[in-house]
């Protein structure tokens, strides 16, 4: 029988599973009572815990076992799907199933989810049958793959990347995968990266040196703004289709992170997405800071 939700769908045949461990985790103390009294509600749950903040998830599962996470979509800081995948590469995080609970349950929300690890949803307004089928779907899933870890000579270089706002939010599998499918520029001082005028087909992100952004006014040029480590420039031709607006010219030797707009464009793909959420916020700011 399919759940109400016609996104996530139940198989009935599948034995409902028993004796859980379950975690909440949710920042609104009255959403948590709630989601504790519907699993208690269940017989396939032997113990609640509950957690107001995602960052204390590592410890406890170092120190408890636990079947299965119940996490809000907002867990107050960070993203959920970051969290989740974070949660996977500690200590006792690979053997845990996860479920998200959402008030904005749609098809981006269970593919970004199941691409974290998340093996069951849980729609809001929810009742008992949900949260039931939702830990059926949970526990009869297999675990998923292991979360491969970072070798240590790129961590140092992935940290530098994630000081840069537009990667902020990025977890380390995906700048890694970033890295593959951008190219990485080491240019002299003096070197134009493009001109006034010229198409725009990638957006930069300075990791060191220095770039001018410079403009030709009333026949004078003139050095609009200097970006230097942790600044993107570019984008906007990227976002609007429309010719560069003025000329970039290194100052200073530079590293810079050249990425294509087939990059941002791919809107199959969630890293591209998750790109484009950020040069929206990046581009936001721009416009406030005027």
């Amino acid at each position: 029988m399919a759940d109400a939700n016609p996104l996530i769908a139940s198989d009935s045949s599948t034995q409902m599973p028993r004796g859980l461990n379950a975690l909440v985790v949710d920042p609104d103390p009255i959403s948590r009572f709630r989601m504790k009294a519907a699993l208690r509600g269940t017989d396939m749950v032997d113990s609640v815990s509950e957690m107001s903040s995602a960052a204390g998830i590592p410890k406890f599962l170092a120190e408890r076992s636990v079947s299965v996470i119940l996490i809000d979509q907002n867990p107050g800081e960070g993203e959920v799907y970051d969290i989740v995948q974070h949660v996977r590469q500690q200590p006792g995080g690979a053997k845990t199933q996860w479920v998200l609970i959402s008030d904005q349950l749609n098809e981006e929300t269970i593919a970004r989810g199941r691409q974290a690890g998340v093996n069951g949803f849980i729609p809001k307004p929810f009742d008992i049958r949900g949260v039931e089928t939702a830990l059926k779907n949970a526990m009869s899933a297999p675990l998923p793959s292991p979360v491969k870890g970072v070798p240590d000579a790129l961590r140092e270089t992935l940290k530098k990347l994630r000081l840069v706002s537009l990667f902020s939010g990025f977890t380390d599998q995906e700048l890694v995968r970033l890295l593959k499918i951008c190219k990485i520029k080491n240019v002299a001082a003096g070197t134009y990266i493009f001109h006034e005028g010229e198409p725009g087909y990638d957006l930069y992100v300075v990791v060191s040196g220095k770039i001018d952004i410079k403009k030709t006014i009333n026949g004078e040029v003139r050095t609009l703004v200097s970006m230097g480590s942790g600044d993107c420039f570019g984008e906007m031709a990227i976002i609007s289709d429309e010719p560069r607006f003025a000329d970039a010219v290194v100052a200073s030797d530079c590293s810079m992170i050249e990425v294509n707009e087939t990059v941002v464009n791919s809107n199959e793909d969630m890293l591209s997405l998750k790109l484009v959420r950020q040069i929206a916020i990046l581009l936001a700011k721009k416009l406030r800071a005027r």
